[in-house]
């Protein structure tokens, strides 16, 4: 049942009543230039080059699911980092937009790494979960390949949601995981079989249990399932409206992509430790609404069109519940970095009008 109607723009509307206040916007030009061109004057639209590393510090960096909304982009900035990179992908992807990436086609069932992949130091794991196909069998016998590819650090993408739903009060890592979804009970299925495997085999293991990941996607137009955030600056862009499939209130700790490649460059540049395993949660330190960050999408799109754009959304509970993942040891490894999910919204915005009819 959909309750009630947001409205964002030179009006602001709440519960379906206004308030009288007039928000002030950036006016769209009328003449003399596009609107992609008057837009792009709002933020950057693409990733801040990166520094290069020093040549003693570059890497062979093995990125399973590398062409997945967290591995694309990461295989890019690792790339740009002077590391040599290794995507792999069930089937041969779309180009990353960067020769110097490597891609193999791997099937994790049948774990078919060969000669194509040669050595390397280090891998990271980003593994899309699916219900029906997810096993932690292909964990066990990936480490054991990994290996004898010389890996020594392993890197995997685990989730906040093994802590189980409703998420509430501060989340550590010493917390107990309980799953309460198939998703989050495969991603730690998958961190104990990771966890019995690494001592074993002399590995660095680290598991990152993160949050709702926002940025640019550089695989966006070829992709039939996006993220929440590129779906909403769609809805709003196209449709002036956003209907949410969560009632505002629902908590969410957003983590901007800028913030969790700067904590990666951290954990690949740190000394390696064989045997050793570390559980982070990797935030954004501050927990949010879905309501407020679709305010922040349409806020945006409004200063592209020009048009109110409305929230519908379901009704809102009354014992809704809120939570905090505390990153702080993640934090102490990586140093200090800010959450700039304006910054992102706006890349997901240039991602989103790059697939529309009068942005070639």
């Amino acid at each position: 049942m959909w309750a009630s109607r947001l409205k964002v723009g030179t009006t602001t509307v709440k519960r379906g009543r206004s308030s009288g206040t007039s928000a002030t916007l950036a006016s769209v030009p009328a003449t003399g230039g596009s609107r992609r061109d008057w837009i792009a004057s709002v933020g950057p639209m693409t990733d801040v080059p990166s520094v290069t590393t020093s040549q003693g510090n570059r890497h062979r960096i093995l990125v399973v699911g590398g062409t997945g909304h967290v591995g694309a982009a990461l295989a890019v900035h690792l790339s740009g980092r002077g590391h040599h990179v290794i995507v792999t992908s069930r089937r041969l992807p779309p180009p990353l937009g960067d020769p110097r990436i490597q891609t193999v086609t791997l099937d994790l069932a049948r774990q078919d790494l060969d000669d194509r992949v040669g050595p390397c130091d280090m891998a990271i794991l980003c593994p899309w979960v699916l219900e029906g196909e997810a096993s932690s069998d292909w964990v066990t016998a990936m480490a054991s390949r990994l290996k004898q590819l010389g890996v020594g650090s392993v890197l995997y993408f685990s989730s906040m949601w093994v802590y189980g739903e409703p998420l509430t009060g501060t989340l550590t890592e010493s917390n107990t995981p309980r799953p309460t979804n198939f998703y989050g009970a495969s991603h730690l299925a998958n961190e104990l079989a990771l966890t019995d495997s690494g001592p074993t085999l002399d590995l660095d293991v680290c598991i990152l249990r993160m949050s709702n990941l926002i940025g640019s996607d550089p695989l966006h137009r070829h992709r039939s399932k996006i993220s929440f955030a590129h779906e909403m600056a769609a809805m709003a862009i196209n449709d002036q409206r956003i209907m949410l499939r969560s009632s505002p209130s629902t908590p969410r700790d957003l983590l901007a992509r800028s913030r969790l490649h700067h904590d990666i460059d951290a954990l690949v540049e740190r000394s390696s430790n064989p045997g050793r395993v570390e559980i982070l949660n990797a935030g954004g330190d501050r927990t949010t609404t879905v309501g407020a960050f679709a305010r922040r999408i349409a806020k945006v799109a409004t200063e592209y069109h020009g048009q109110i754009v409305s929230i519908e959304h379901p009704e809102d509970p009354s014992d809704q519940m809120t939570f905090v993942l505390d990153s702080q040891k993640l934090r102490a490894i990586a140093g200090p970095c800010p959450n700039d999910l304006d910054r992102e919204i706006s890349m997901v915005f240039n991602d989103v009008r790059s697939t529309t009819s009068d942005h070639p």
